[in-house]
């Protein structure tokens, strides 16, 4: 280790705390480093989710700080760059790489240190593995062989790596599960990809789906030790899937309303999973996934049985503390006046539509979800043109040129504003947008009725309606 990087790791345990090996344990991890030549100036660690995210400096120096949950792996992002750490509560760790040549430049000093360099070097003998478009585009003997000898290749390698010394026993349990549930996950995606790739339809794809299937119907659904090992929960999810979906074709009535599939999700979920730590994380990450994207509304009754019933007080505080953070944009709160610029250019406010209904569809020309509701949009748009409702779209776009674009070919008429910032955008920000579409309805004097509302193929008519007949009345 260099000195210079020994003086920084340092510096950066003193000063805040305790390490991971001395003293009372604490929770808190800390992630920094020395990045060189990356593009963005922006690093966010991901773990089924944004954990923390922080700026970078002109020479590449940054620092992340969290709350650690159990020993597990995460995702570090800069622009185009990203790899893989090991992290668990109490790490301190520093980092050095150049973004031009990872692979090459890369270094960790601190805690779990060999497993993170064992990750770095996992991603580069599985970047085949990776190239699922290359790898799904073989015919069916090609994909077999190729995939069983890119396995071996990876797990021989681990298999050399585990006899180092003080290597984290949790990491090794997570590895060995990856590596046992990763080829079946590989031959279920085949037929999908392969149809995708070859413009053919999935069922006439050539491949023993019948084996694959039966291998997926025996894993064990209680393995509660690999809820960290996304080969493992990615195949119960499937799972979970399969049976959500013979539930809706085989109770129609029982699926009626706009959460049908997210009720349908919950009761393959109780009826799958017995062991309850497994149901809770699954029941946990269900209602996540929906509270994220349409809020604590539209999980309510899947939210307040989860809570008099689960027996993970972490999850239940992690769904509480989201659930709270969308209490800020509910239904008759203030929404501020953001600013935006319209297709000339010119600087556009919320408050310009006052006096009216206003549904916003927040969107992009790279979304197809997005593209696909815009005939809906017209549609809805010329049946209301009498009524004091504004159509709003917002694009979230990281390019203007490639938005105006599209609203000029596509010959896109009313309002068209473009919010700066895409992603970062003062509207996606306040109204927590992780996933588009996303449409929000607001009243005459700029308050929320619905942070997340239909889509125009949904029903967004009952909506409008309901609130334009208040006005009348």
């Amino acid at each position: 280790m260099s000195s210079l990087i020994k003086y920084a790791l340092v510096l950066l345990i003193l000063s805040y705390g305790c390490s991971q090996n001395s003293g009372p344990q604490d929770s808190t991890v800390i992630v920094a480093g020395k990045i060189k030549n990356l593009e963005s100036k922006e690093i966010t660690l991901f773990q089924n989710g944004d954990i923390a995210s922080g700026e970078i400096d002109e020479e590449g120096n940054f620092k992340l700080v969290f709350e650690g949950d159990e020993g597990s792996s995460y995702n570090l992002f800069s622009g185009q760059t990203h790899f893989d750490l090991y992290l668990s509560p109490g790490d301190s760790i520093y980092l050095t790489a150049d973004a031009k040549d990872i692979s090459g430049t890369f270094d960790v000093q601190g805690d779990h240190k060999k497993e993170t360099r064992y990750l770095i070097e996992k991603s580069q003998i599985n970047s085949e593995l990776n190239d699922l478009f290359k790898l799904m585009a073989n015919s069916k003997d090609d994909f077999l062989k190729i995939k069983d000898s890119l396995f071996a290749l990876s797990k021989a390698n681990f298999e050399q790596f585990k006899r180092q010394d003080n290597i984290d026993p949790q990491f090794i349990s997570m590895e060995d599960g990856i590596f046992s549930y990763a080829p079946l996950w590989y031959d279920l995606q085949y037929p999908v990809y392969h149809a995708h790739l070859t413009k053919k339809p999935q069922d006439s794809i050539d491949f023993p789906m019948d084996e694959v299937n039966a291998k997926l119907a025996a894993i064990p659904l209680d393995q509660k030790q690999l809820l960290k090992v996304w080969t493992y929960t990615a195949l119960i999810d499937m799972r979970i899937s399969n049976l959500s979906s013979e539930l809706m074709k085989s109770d129609t009535s029982l699926m009626s309303g706009e959460s049908a599939y997210e009720k349908a999700v919950i009761l393959a979920i109780d009826s799958l999973l017995k062991d309850k730590s497994v149901r809770d994380h699954f029941l946990y990450t269900s209602i996540k996934s929906s509270m994220d994207y349409r809020g604590p509304v539209y999980v309510k009754e899947s939210y307040e049985k989860f809570m008099k019933e689960n027996e993970s007080p972490k999850y239940a505080q992690k769904l509480k503390k989201l659930k709270d953070k969308w209490e800020s944009i509910s239904t008759g709160k203030v929404v501020p006046d953001f600013t935006f610029t319209n297709m000339d250019g010119k600087e556009v406010k919320l408050s310009d539509l006052k006096g009216n209904l206003v549904y916003v569809d927040i969107w992009a020309t790279w979304c197809g979800p997005c593209i696909a509701e815009h005939p809906h949009w017209e549609a809805l748009k010329k049946e209301f043109e009498d009524k004091p409702v504004a159509f709003l779209t917002v694009s979230i776009d990281d390019s203007r040129d490639s938005w105006e674009k599209m609203v000029k070919a596509k010959k896109m008429e009313g309002l068209q504003w473009f919010a700066e910032n895409a992603w970062k955008s003062d509207l996606t920000q306040h109204f927590m947008v992780n996933a588009i579409p996303r449409f929000l309805l607001l009243d005459e004097e700029g308050k929320v009725i619905d942070p997340s509302a239909e889509r125009p193929s949904g029903k967004i008519r009952e909506s409008l309606e309901k609130y334009l007949s208040k006005k009348d009345t």
